[in-house]
């Protein structure tokens, strides 16, 4: 949809989009197997919400298998609950929480410095309840990860790979290396 859109704009000679504002963090990672290699191919940038995985991602839910009664979450369950309170959700914030701790690097900030960090990223859009909880967001921007932090993040919750995926990202590193580089090696018959 996104190439359709680019493609359209280009036709009409209207301006092409420049972002896509989607939910991209350590939990929901789907973004990589065809919106994000779409984006980069037409110049667009992500504008990612849901850093903090609707709050799973904080650390106040450590240990816990559902939110509880009476909290913010509880009352949106019905939206934000499948999203994010399921398997891979709860495993994504155990792996970070234990980040966090070996690191001394607080929660939030590993949270959303993560997608900061990623080139294709143009903003993270933060939501923050009080003075305290923007603070707490606004370092991640103000710090870059460590490359071994990041790589650490990327390594653990990064998806399985299925077939599809496998084969986008090795064309796409036959095209790009073939672009960049002119290696005849790599160029394509």
């Amino acid at each position: 949809q996104m190439v359709k859109m680019a493609g359209i704009a280009a036709r009409y000679h209207l301006e092409s989009p420049v972002a896509a504002q989607c939910i991209y963090n350590l939990v929901h990672r789907e973004l990589e197997r065809e919106v994000i290699p779409a984006a980069i191919d037409q110049g667009m940038g992500i504008l990612c919400y849901s850093a903090l995985g609707g709050g799973l991602l904080t650390g106040k839910y450590s240990g816990m298998k559902a939110p509880s009664k009476g909290t913010r979450l509880s009352y949106r369950s019905e939206v934000d609950g499948p999203r994010f309170w399921n398997p891979r959700g709860l495993q994504t914030a155990d792996i970070l929480n234990k980040i966090s701790t070996s690191s001394g690097v607080p929660i939030t900030t590993l949270a959303i410095a993560w997608p900061l960090k990623r080139r294709f990223v143009t903003s993270v859009i933060i939501g923050a309840r009080n003075l305290q909880q923007l603070e707490a967001n606004l370092e991640a921007a103000n710090w870059d990860i460590p490359d071994s932090l990041f790589n650490k993040l990327e390594k653990k919750t990064r998806p399985d790979e299925e077939y599809m995926t496998w084969f986008t990202k090795r064309n796409y590193d036959r095209f790009f290396a073939a672009a960049d580089f002119h290696d005849e090696e790599s160029e394509l018959p």
